[in-house]
């Protein structure tokens, strides 16, 4: 969606990528041994002019690995599950995202409130230097390096804390919302402001702004790095995944670095319920039953913090469930005019409501609370959303692998104005 930052280039071995290696091999060992290929590439390429439907491409090239790879293919669906998997990556959208089965599992139990690992949301957000002198154009999907990923990428995606579980590993250790993973386990974590570092330093050094001595410890320590270091996607698993190990995690907050040891273990973020008067709403299949029972309450406080994995459906059938029919708001993408954001079936005597937010509600959670306060329904308490509207699609794969696709933007309106 050009409306939204897509230079994230997180380099994943893409479908594409392998089949192209493959052909040009099958190529070059024509030319070496000095006979023609095998398979005659013709029925794979269309006459001069004309274009293969990428339906009947894909069917091709399934065939040909099948009936001509050296080794007899047995699972089909590992050639089904890697193609999308570089679908997915070549998307460069860090709200769309393929995960393997073991990611996926803990990917959903997490949005059911069911967390592994350190209890903490984490999401990948474009902060920090822009690396002008990357070279995209140059890029390889099926380069995993983090030199490569640092020399061809312009901004390489900072790993953010997005919501914790009170009183989960992370909660107890001090780590904040807004928290950005720098180190796990000594690995740096890569992103582009160490080379936008060493870049300046490499003018000012041109420059005789500094010493020869201080420009020789920025290279030293860019070189230490990347010797040791985790693509943040890696980074994500290792702090998402597994209970009964010991992490160590330096955090950056605001340019200050923090090093903390975290326990993986089991935690549980609250469910949907109602305490002191507050109803604290989670986007789950339990949701809109919780929030009609809740109605009652006179005036209706809804806890919307910490706040980031919800069902944008379920939420949409919470809308129903307090707010009047009408428009509120509009969807966005590229691929025609905006669409409503609409409650069809509603509730016409809806009560006013008071939501209390911060940065760590967004997704599903911050547009409920914008559709409701940009209509007058609902009055927001406490600090600044997170600024993440995307609504994400989720889908599951047949062998328990998955992946998000992000289908489009809410809007809020205000006055008939976006």
């Amino acid at each position: 969606m050009s409306s939204r930052n897509t230079t994230y280039v997180a380099p994943l071995v893409a479908a594409a990528c392998g089949l192209a290696v493959f052909g040009g091999a099958r190529l070059r060992d024509a030319v070496d041994l000095g006979a023609r290929p095998l398979t005659d590439p013709s029925g794979l390429v269309a006459s001069r002019g004309a274009v293969i439907p990428e339906g009947d491409y894909f069917e091709e090239i399934s065939k040909l690995l099948e009936n001509e790879y050296v080794e007899k293919i047995t699972d089909k669906q590992k050639l089904a599950t890697g193609a999308v998997r570089g679908m997915i990556a070549s998307l460069n959208d860090p709200k769309s995202l393929f995960m393997d089965k073991e990611a996926f599992t803990s990917f959903l139990d997490a949005r059911s409130g069911k967390y592994q690992g350190i209890g903490a949301d984490l999401v990948l957000e474009m902060r920090g230097a822009i690396n002008a002198q990357a070279r995209p154009d140059e890029a390889d999907p099926g380069e995993t390096s983090p030199e490569a990923t640092l020399a061809t990428q312009p901004r390489v995606p900072r790993l953010i804390v997005a919501s914790i579980v009170p009183g989960g590993p992370a909660d107890k250790a001090g780590v904040k919302v807004g928290d950005a993973v720098y180190e796990v386990d000594r690995h740096w974590v890569v992103n582009t402001d160490l080379l936008v570092r060493y870049q300046k330093a490499a003018r000012d050094v041109e420059a005789k702004k500094i010493t020869m001595a201080d420009f020789n410890k920025v290279r030293e320590e860019v070189r230490g790095k990347t010797q040791r270091a985790l693509l943040p996607l890696k980074a994500k698993e290792r702090l998402t995944q597994g209970v009964g190990t010991a992490v160590e995690v330096v955090w950056d907050r605001g340019g200050s670095k923090r090093t903390v040891k975290i326990q993986k273990s089991a935690s549980t973020a609250p469910a949907t319920a109602m305490k002191d008067d507050v109803l604290t709403l989670r986007f789950n299949g339990e949701a809109p039953a919780a929030l009609k029972q809740a109605l009652t309450a006179k005036p209706l406080t809804i806890d919307l913090r910490q706040n980031t994995g919800g069902d944008f459906e379920t939420m949409r059938k919470c809308l129903e469930v307090v707010a009047p029919k009408g428009t509120y708001g509009e969807v966005r993408s590229d691929h025609g005019a905006p669409t409503p954001f609409a409650v069809k079936v509603g509730n016409p005597t809806g009560p006013k409501m008071t939501l209390l937010v911060d940065a760590s509600t967004r997704g599903a959670a911050e547009i409920f609370a914008l559709a409701l306060e940009s209509q007058g329904r609902a009055k927001l308490v406490g600090s600044k959303t997170a600024g993440d509207r995307t609504i994400t699609q989720i889908v599951m794969l047949p062998d328990g692998s998955g992946y998000t696709l992000a289908t489009g933007e809410y809007q809020v309106k205000k006055g008939g104005k976006a």
